[in-house]
């Protein structure tokens, strides 16, 4: 799914989620002096330009291509910074600054932090405009996995499986296997099966933004640490903003607007405490704000079972 970052909704989303905006306002206060400039990529709505500006910094530059920089215009009036908070609607690989940035505040993160392609744009700017020694918000986002017991996902599962309603509904339900999902209800952590494994770890300070435009892969190996059975892969990030500053949404961490990620298994399965899973993971661009995933599932001595995004409903 991709998001329409012109929509004042998404961006009431945003803003609505306190989670994400105390974490970048704490982050910003300890990170943003007095004289400092500030570049905030994928402005939206302005806010952290606002919270930079509070903070104390000379000049903003809030770089937005889309039509939500008209938006930030008006906000960032209506609060009294526009002597210091300069909108620049541009694409931020071919904007251009007057100067360089002391820091550079981006919230880039998709529900998995590199599903929405904006790490590769965020680091172009870092090698074009942040100083020598300036710092970034965030500074480093973790990716992690676990397998999960899923009621909802066993529950869809068996639905289709006994011909509800007495008829054959397969068409409907043969591309779900291959489909991304929101849990409806924010996952928790009694429902790993396993303890998380780290898939991608991104230092924004040193990662290479070349790189940032590949398919993130990842091959991962869990042992079941109790008795259950796995329905899904639960993904999600772990971001640290500033010296004792985290946002993540984890299982069993306060709710966002991202909720988590939950890969459905096609063969859902019990397993036993000690039981290997393996996992073959792919996170693969597909088009600005989106990419496609596959995962490769074998629990146990099972068959190994592939699913792929690219497979799923297309309607």
């Amino acid at each position: 799914m991709s998001w329409s970052y012109d929509s004042a909704g998404i961006h009431r989303m945003m803003l609505l989620d306190r989670v994400r905006g105390e974490a970048f306002r704490a982050a910003i206060e300890r990170t943003v002096k007095p004289g400092d400039v500030v570049l905030d990529f994928g402005a939206g709505s302005g806010i952290l330009s606002l919270f930079a500006a509070r903070a104390g910094a000379a000049r903003v530059y809030a770089v937005e291509k889309t039509a939500a920089a008209q938006l930030a215009r008006e906000i960032v009036e209506r609060n009294g910074f526009g002597g210091r908070v300069t909108v620049v609607q541009a694409d931020m690989e071919t904007a251009w600054l007057p100067e360089r940035a002391d820091v550079i505040v981006s919230e880039w993160l998709g529900t998995i932090g590199v599903d929405e392609n904006l790490l590769a744009p965020l680091l172009v700017a870092r090698d074009r405009w942040l100083r020598p020694g300036g710092r970034m918000i965030p500074g480093r986002v973790t990716v992690w996995m676990a397998p999960v017991e899923h009621p909802p996902t066993a529950a869809q599962r068996a639905f289709y499986r006994q011909r509800p309603y007495g008829f054959d509904f397969r068409p409907v339900f043969e591309t779900w296997p291959h489909e991304a999902a929101w849990p409806d209800h924010p996952l928790e952590a009694d429902c790993l099966i396993a303890d998380p494994v780290p898939m991608f770890d991104i230092n924004a300070y040193r990662f290479d933004a070349a790189q940032a435009t590949l398919p993130f892969r990842a091959s991962l190996r869990f042992q079941a640490r109790r008795n259950g059975h796995v329905d899904a892969l639960a993904l999600w990030f772990c971001a640290e903003l500033a010296d004792g500053v985290e946002l993540t949404n984890a299982p069993g961490a306060p709710p966002t607007h991202w909720k988590q990620y939950a890969l459905p298994l096609e063969r859902g399965g019990r397993v036993s405490a000690g039981a290997q899973i393996m996992v073959e993971y792919a996170c693969i661009p597909a088009y600005p704000g989106y990419c496609d995933q596959s995962w490769s599932v074998r629990v146990g001595a099972e068959q190994w079972q592939h699913q792929d995004t690219r497979k799923g409903w297309a309607g």
